[in-house]
């Protein structure tokens, strides 16, 4: 298992946003750090200060050239940058990138542009491994409805132990909703749709 690796992703469009988050949460040791619309002031500085590992960029949202922002960054930082791509847009906007995601591609040709390029495994557990087992524990838990204070009761913890492990949960993971918890611990296998019964 790898360290975590963040992301930033930059694309004004909601909907593109939340379908590219939506499959990279099913990618191993991935960490969204930030979304943005490319017309932010300074984004360069924010950029520089966040340091991403991994950046999604549609050329169409920044109000420069694609190329001047990310010589803006060179020598600063040094993200692999996926460009988000129309299949009709010029070259030009192709150029900057070397790694391109066509907004004609599939979710599986998109998952796989993504794990090639930054060497990912495929194992699904992987990603659940970046929380300790005390952690997958309380997740299990809280999935199947557990308060935390019976979570807590449960485990011979105190309460703010318990809320401190659901914090550090939903900061590995990038998740805040227990519905999301629950989507991550299904395509995780760490509980069943029979586990579950009527909460879902």
């Amino acid at each position: 298992m790898g360290d975590l690796r963040t992301v930033v992703i930059i694309e004004k469009n909601l909907l593109i946003q939340a379908g590219l988050e939506s499959i990279l949460s099913e990618l191993p040791r991935l960490v969204i750090i930030g979304f943005y619309t490319g017309d932010e002031p300074n984004l360069n500085v924010l950029l520089t200060k966040q340091d991403p590992d991994i950046m999604f960029l549609n050329p169409q949202c920044l109000d420069v050239p694609a190329a001047n922002f990310l010589n803006q960054l060179k020598g600063k930082i040094n993200p692999l940058i996926f460009g988000l791509l129309d299949d009709n847009a010029p070259e030009s906007l192709k150029s900057p990138f070397a790694d391109r995601l066509m907004f004609s591609d599939n979710k599986q040709q998109i998952q796989n542009k993504i794990q090639e390029r930054c060497n990912l495994n495929n194992d699904p557990h992987d990603k659940a491994q970046v929380l300790s087992s005390r952690e997958i524990t309380i997740l299990k838990h809280v999935v199947l409805g557990l308060t935390n204070q019976e979570i807590a009761d449960k485990l011979f913890l105190s309460v703010h132990t318990v809320m401190t492990h659901r914090k550090n949960i939903n900061k590995k993971l990038g998740i805040k909703t227990v519905s999301g918890l629950m989507v991550y611990a299904l395509m995780n296998q760490l509980v069943s749709m029979e586990d579950l019964g009527d909460k879902i």
